[in-house]
């Protein structure tokens, strides 16, 4: 009998997408475990058709992790008569933009203005994008969790309250530097993001000279963050393996009724159509 032909599954279909499309999005409030999945591909509203004299861009922005960043990165682009478009592709940190002619400099002075920095895919391999990033040390994170927990004893014991406030910021400067850079960008730009929140739930404590409260708060939060990184690294590790695994060249044919013989035809790389293949089924490559 007949068989199937080779089935090729692309992340874009299997995926759901985040484009501009003229609907609303309230993104900026959840973390980023919520949605990490990849936009789609050349087949979006956003990319499908270019306006004449917009050219289309692929940036990767390392710190883009989530839908936080996703709303910052949006609200600010959406602000520029420049950009016509834009798409998110947030498990590999691609932001996908259509502007016009020549004023590619304003899009990535845009999104530096929001403590980001851009690259343009040009410079990587055609079909490939490099997802790797320079994993923090722990270290700072376990010096800060002692300082608060350092804090809270000394709360507890009745100890002088200049030694807990002492050691309570310590902690806070260690592990939320970066929370309170990212709160006051979502500040400046009018986005009350959960880094943003943060800041302000931090600082008031401290005002209030809560100090085993701030810190704790500050570490806990930053441990968050650094789980949910490592959580997101292993899903594009994974990723980045199964495009490992596709096949540079398949065949495929029909079984003829008498017998188990194939006639093969070559089947084109996926690898060179689309950079984001994710399986062939197995039972017919050779």
């Amino acid at each position: 009998m007949p068989s199937r032909p080779v089935k090729i599954t692309h992340a874009h279909d299997a995926l759901p997408a985040h484009h501009e499309n003229g609907h609303s999005h309230d993104q900026g409030h959840k973390c980023c475990a919520a949605d990490s999945s990849p936009t789609s591909g050349n087949a979006s509203s956003v990319t499908a058709k270019i306006p004449a004299g917009y050219t289309l861009t692929r940036l990767r922005v390392a710190q883009m992790d989530c839908p936080t960043e996703e709303a910052l990165i949006r609200n600010k682009l959406s602000g520029l008569a420049t950009v016509s478009g834009m798409e998110f592709n947030l498990m590999q940190r691609v932001l996908t933009v259509v502007h016009q002619d020549n004023t590619l400099a304003v899009v990535e002075t845009a999104i530096r203005d929001l403590g980001m920095s851009t690259e343009p895919m040009a410079t990587s391999k055609q079909g490939s994008v490099s997802t790797e990033v320079v994993s923090k040390p722990w270290w700072p994170l376990a010096l800060a969790g002692l300082a608060a927990l350092g804090a809270e004893i000394v709360h507890w014991l009745g100890l002088p309250e200049w030694l807990s406030g002492l050691l309570a910021l310590v902690a806070i400067t260690i592990s939320g530097v970066g929370t309170f850079k990212k709160g006051w960008i979502a500040l400046r730009h009018g986005n009350l993001n959960i880094n943003a929140l943060m800041s302000i739930a931090v600082t008031g404590a401290v005002l209030l000279r809560q100090w085993p409260e701030a810190a704790m708060v500050m570490v806990l939060f930053a441990l968050a963050e650094l789980i949910e990184a490592k959580s997101l690294d292993r899903a594009r590790n994974a990723i980045r393996g199964l495009l490992q695994l596709t096949p540079e060249m398949a065949t495929y044919g029909r079984r003829t009724a008498i017998g188990s013989s194939c006639r093969p035809r070559p089947w084109p790389s996926a690898k060179s159509c689309a950079s984001n293949l994710v399986s062939a089924s197995p039972s017919m490559v050779s």
